[in-house]
């Protein structure tokens, strides 16, 4: 939900971290072609031990938010339950809460995805609910069931008699982040079947309790749904879109209006890959924002919006010069940008080739393994010419406001080019990314870390997300716009 920064200072999407991983033979007993691979006790605990070392000298500082006598703890209660022979999926059950112990989103094992597809392929029912969170309260916002007793905006009181609060807790035991703020957000964006099975297993039928607007609570028996199910239903019904695609330039009345999206290169299909080159091209974009950013200055607006709501967020070669713009001074992505090498990091670096980036690689490939520096981030020039915006900028957030949208907005509110409403984002600006990635010896299973760590342009390090001064939240049971009421609402009272 997040930033992880590439060679080339890189702020990429955290989606990214929902790659998928093969299951493989390596280490594991011979089984039935049909079934689930096994792997021995034994190896399960190398592939532990392995982790935890390698976690340890590779991380830029594993124990930043855990300290190293709670994870020791941890490591030897997943040690002494390892007692024989395990699947994939139970080691990646007993692996992932024992990363996300580090508290960063970008720490974290690839998700068990044949695991997850043999589920659904063989008839595997899905919980059929996506839920919201609103004043406290875990709301559904849609509801997949036949139970037409059950309605979106429904609260959820229980499920099979268990508090629907205990049953989160154990869920946001399985997701990496630096809150539960961060945790229960993703949730929020479709996820929340997807967890529901890899943290409790399917969800044939039971009992939910629900509490309707009026206060009248109702236990009301649901069966859970195939995955064709879910998705025939999706098409026919509505849910709330927390996530906004696309990109739009407008006029409200004379405040201009301008919704960037990501920032990033979508495909045809609308779906940015990271892995392809054309998704770091910024030419359609810049050409896009230089369009706006003419007709801003034939009509000459006083006020700009910026809405950064249900962004995923991207690379900062397609903001930094959008905030160029309606910048009055000189500005970079962070106040301080610090590595660490490792064997890990060495390895990936020994293929780059980008002539500006021969520093960096310098450092990397002949420190100690273990050792930390500094990088010298680049510095973006305000525009100086007639397309430069003079007026006052008003930007958008929301819990959604992912990776550099949260960069984004930290920017605004640091150099102070503008004021912010909405809601404190769940991704933080100082945070640990630059991600790279090892397999594990045995179950070859892929682990995620965070090799550096940055800090926002004013020099906050806490864990925190960007905060507006105006702070505002939509309700997502209403056709109303609550944060641009409120920006519109503050432009006309000056």
């Amino acid at each position: 939900m997040m930033k992880y920064l590439e060679p080339g200072i890189k702020l990429v999407l955290f989606l990214a971290l929902l790659a998928t991983h093969p299951i493989t033979t390596n280490g594991a007993e011979n089984l039935p072609s049909n079934g689930p691979v096994v792997y021995s006790a034994k190896a399960v605990r190398e592939d532990l031990a392995s982790l935890y070392e390698t976690l340890q000298i590779s991380t830029y500082d594993l124990f930043l938010n855990t300290n190293k006598t709670d994870y020791d703890k941890a490591f030897e209660q997943a040690m002494g339950s390892i007692s024989g022979p395990m699947t994939y999926l139970e080691i990646s059950r007993l692996f992932e809460p024992f990363v996300a112990l580090a508290g960063f989103t970008h720490c974290t094992t690839y998700f068990p995805s044949e695991a997850y597809q043999r589920f659904y392929k063989n008839g595997g029912r899905f919980i059929p609910f996506e839920i919201s969170f609103w004043q406290g309260k875990v709301l559904l916002s849609a509801n997949w069931s036949d139970n037409e007793q059950i309605e979106a905006g429904d609260e959820i009181l229980a499920v099979n008699g268990i508090d629907i609060h205990q049953l989160l807790e154990e869920i946001y035991a399985y997701q990496q982040g630096e809150s539960e703020y961060a945790k229960r957000t993703l949730l929020e964006t479709g996820s929340f079947k997807r967890n529901w099975w890899y943290v409790f297993g399917g969800f044939s039928s039971g009992t939910v309790r629900i509490k309707k607007p009026g206060g009248q609570q109702i236990d009301a028996e649901v069966d859970g749904l195939t995955l064709e199910q879910l998705q025939e239903r999706k098409q026919a019904g509505e849910s709330p879109s927390f996530m906004k695609s696309g990109r739009t330039f407008d006029f409200i009345g004379d405040v201009a209006y301008l919704r960037p999206g990501e920032f990033l290169n979508a495909g045809t299909d609308g779906i940015s890959d990271i892995s392809k080159h054309e998704t770091f091209n910024n030419e359609e974009f810049l050409a896009f924002i230089e369009s706006a950013f003419t007709e801003i200055a034939r009509r000459k607006p006083q006020h700009l919006i910026l809405d950064l709501r249900g962004n995923y967020g991207g690379d900062n070669s397609f903001s930094d010069p959008m905030i160029a713009y309606f910048a009055d001074k000189p500005f970079q992505i962070a106040s301080k940008f610090s590595v660490r090498t490792s064997q890990v990091t060495k390895s990936f670096w020994q293929d780059v080739d980008m002539p500006e980036l021969a520093d960096m690689k310098q450092k990397i490939m002949t420190l100690e393994d273990g050792s930390r520096f500094d990088i010298e981030l680049n510095t973006t020039q305000p525009r100086t010419d007639d397309l430069a915006f003079k007026g006052e900028v008003i930007t958008l957030v929301d819990r959604f406001s992912f990776s550099n949208a949260t960069s984004v907005a930290a920017i605004v509110q640091d150099y102070e080019f503008g004021v912010l409403v909405g809601e404190e984002t769940a991704d933080t600006p100082s945070s640990c990314g630059a991600i790279h990635t090892f397999e594990l010896p045995n179950t070859e299973m892929g682990v995620v870390f965070p090799k550096a760590c940055m800090v926002r342009p004013s020099g906050d390090e806490s864990l925190r997300g960007v905060i507006p001064e105006h702070r505002v939240s939509d309700d997502p049971f209403t056709q109303e716009d609550e944060i641009l009421d409120a920006a519109l609402q503050l432009i006309q009272k000056g």
